[in-house]
């Protein structure tokens, strides 16, 4: 008589989006002034709900900061933590716009222009 429990394939099916989602040098380098903590937390190979509760006791392993009802992360600290360089800053062509960016001053907090974003 067979069971009447189901069995599960424990193989995982294989995805195409894994490999497109390594975070890289260039993909963090490209993240903007801020992030959000969920895509720190993937950068950092902290879970999604391990980096709420992280968050939540202040415990989180670069500092954040709450705006309303989001986390945001400044990518700098990521930066230092995982020992990449910085982008050198270039003076050349500057026309005085305090710090705007060809984005007009945009952090890239919002969007994801590095081709994965975190599930919802």
């Amino acid at each position: 008589m067979r069971s009447a429990r189901r069995t599960r394939n424990l193989t995982p099916a294989a995805d195409s989006d894994d490999a497109a989602c390594t975070w890289t040098t260039e993909r963090i380098l490209a993240l903007g002034a801020t992030t959000d903590l969920a895509t720190a937390a993937a950068i950092l190979g902290i879970s999604r709900s391990a980096a709420y509760k992280l968050a939540a006791r202040d415990a989180f392993p670069v500092p954040l900061f709450r705006a309303g009802a989001y986390y945001r992360v400044p990518t700098a600290p990521i930066r230092r933590k995982l020992h990449l360089e910085s982008p050198t800053v270039s003076t050349d062509g500057d026309t005085g716009g305090a710090g705007a960016d060809e984005d007009d001053g945009y952090s890239g907090g919002a969007r994801d222009t590095t081709g994965c974003s975190p599930p919802p």
